[in-house]
């Protein structure tokens, strides 16, 4: 029997991803979530990525 994974299980996935800081399985998983269900809390965790990400990479370029 076949189940289909909801957006809470992508968010979840997209969550213990973020905590290894597997940024593009955590993206990945989160915006699944957001197809699957575009008023997910998975579109605020996206939202923190995406400001870590750019957070890191200004240090990067700018040390």
């Amino acid at each position: 029997m076949h189940t289909s994974l909801t957006d809470e299980d992508y968010y979840q996935s997209g969550k213990a991803s973020q905590q290894q800081q597997q940024w593009g399985d955590a993206i990945n998983a989160y915006k699944k979530a957001l197809e699957l269900n575009p008023g997910s809390r998975a579109a605020a965790a996206l939202e923190y990525i995406y400001e870590i990400l750019q957070f890191r990479n200004t240090e990067m370029i700018n040390p």
